[in-house]
């Protein structure tokens, strides 16, 4: 851009003289081709005497070539003009300017004014607005994310590695994903898992329970809606949970309970990628992975006209089958040792006759219930292991009322489960100190040759 080529018209001229703050505007060469009345009183200088001259003579250490060369806007920054008792202060916005074909030909300097003590106060709310959206976007990148994966999973039996298997395979693929289950499976953690197995694992993990919310409430929460757009409305208006969950996973818990009028308009988004808000003009672009898990039957749901069946067959291609507790007993004690270790607790184990009636139990609430039983045993428990009576009775009676399934090499499990988790805490230390073994050893509290030991043992190599 040259000279000749920047023109202003009178009118647009004379609004810019009268707004309260400094503007100019240089070329590509950082030549100023226009300043306001405003600004040129602040530098002491005649408009026309501005024009054609170099930034850096009217501003020594202007950062215009830095702007233009990086071609990001600089916002909000508090700089200082002149020396001595000739400084001011302003707070500056500097703006690259770009032609239609993207390519920067200027920079665009907003300037405000004031009295210095009121420009310091303002330059620390817009520092501390900034540590507030540092902050918010911090917290809600953590609360967006994925807590479980695969390893998660506890469990070695049949049906638990059939659906582990499941799992992963599907985890390379797009489609929409079904989970099957009791109540207290672990549904949320196979979601997890997935998202975490997928190749959206950078990217978002939203999850919203169908059955928490109320039929009124579902469309604002699952497509958002804009200020004012009905009664009740907010009036920043709401980002729905389809739009949170672009670029990663959608995780639709208890889907059954999903209102017909939100399916019919789920599946246009799954269908269409588009996302109209309540209020809203004009569609939003979006892009997720759609997971979604239930306990009912849907198949009959759709036979009593509850569930479409357009959204069903859109969904079940790639099911996944939870089994219950009751059919995986064996992977009983392995849960319930690392239940046991994340409680803040003494207690290690539970003696053999504890463990027998746990594993008799047909556990109705599947590992939620079963957890919910530990946290109460462990708080009983006068020593460092769960005895019989420190069960609910009705566990006990229960599985009185069954066949005992308790294997005979439990202890075994028990202790492969123990050498698994130290395999994976050494080696997620080793990792994490750069393989380096005196570090490792100093912060896992160990010596470095017990560490050689326990490597050795475990077969860890740096790959």
């Amino acid at each position: 851009m040259n000279a000749a080529s920047f023109r202003l018209d009178d009118l647009a001229s004379s609004i810019l003289d009268t707004v309260p703050m400094g503007v100019i505007f240089c070329d590509r060469d950082c030549v100023v081709r226009y300043v306001n009345e405003t600004y040129a009183r602040y530098l002491g200088i005649q408009k026309k005497d501005a024009l054609g001259r170099l930034m850096t003579d009217l501003i020594p250490d202007s950062r215009a070539g830095i702007v233009m060369q990086h071609g990001v806007p600089e916002m909000g920054e508090q700089c200082c003009i002149g020396q001595g008792k000739g400084r001011r202060t302003l707070i500056v916005n500097r703006i690259p300017v770009r032609d239609d074909a993207g390519e920067v030909v200027g920079m665009l300097s907003q300037s405000i004014f004031g009295n210095p003590a009121e420009l310091k106060s303002l330059s620390d709310k817009i520092d501390r607005l900034d540590q507030k959206v540092s902050l918010y976007k911090t917290r809600m990148n953590t609360a967006l994310a994925a807590r479980y994966t695969v390893d998660s999973i506890l469990g070695q039996s049949a049906a638990l590695r059939g659906a582990k298997l499941h799992l992963l395979r599907y985890a390379r693929t797009e489609a929409p994903v079904l989970l099957l289950g009791a109540t207290g499976t672990g549904k949320e953690l196979f979601a997890n898992a997935l998202h975490q197995a997928s190749q959206r694992a950078g990217g978002p993990f939203v999850g919203i329970n169908c059955a928490a919310i109320p039929n009124d409430l579902f469309e604002s929460e699952l497509f958002g809606y804009l200020p004012g757009s009905f009664t009740g409305a907010t009036r920043e208006g709401r980002v729905g949970k389809i739009e949170l969950a672009h670029k990663g996973t959608l995780f639709l818990d208890e889907i059954g309970d999903l209102p017909l009028t939100a399916q019919v308009k789920l599946l246009r988004v799954l269908e269409d990628k588009l996302v109209h808000r309540l209020g809203a003009s004009a569609p939003t672009p979006v892009d997720f992975r759609l997971v979604a898990a239930t306990n009912r039957d849907l198949q009959a749901m759709m036979r009593d006209g509850l569930f479409r069946e357009e959204l069903y067959y859109r969904m079940a291609g790639l099911a996944i089958r939870i089994p219950p507790l009751k059919e995986r007993t064996e992977d009983i004690p392995i849960i319930v040792a690392h239940q046991l270790s994340c409680m803040n607790t003494q207690v290690s184990g539970c003696s053999d006759a504890a463990m027998d009636a746990l594993m008799r139990y047909a556990w109705p609430g599947n590992v939620r219930e079963l957890s919910g039983v530990l946290g109460r045993a462990a708080s009983l428990c006068q020593g460092k292991t769960i005895e019989l009576g420190d069960l609910p009775p009705e566990i006990v009676a229960g599985a009185a009322r069954s066949q005992p399934s308790l294997p005979p090499n439990h202890k075994a499990l028990l202790a492969d489960v123990q050498s698994n988790n130290e395999q994976r805490l050494i080696l997620a230390a080793l990792r994490e100190n750069g393989w380096n073994m005196a570090r490792t050893a100093r912060a896992l509290g160990i010596s470095r040759a017990t560490l050689y030991e326990k490597t050795r043992k475990h077969g860890i190599t740096r790959a």
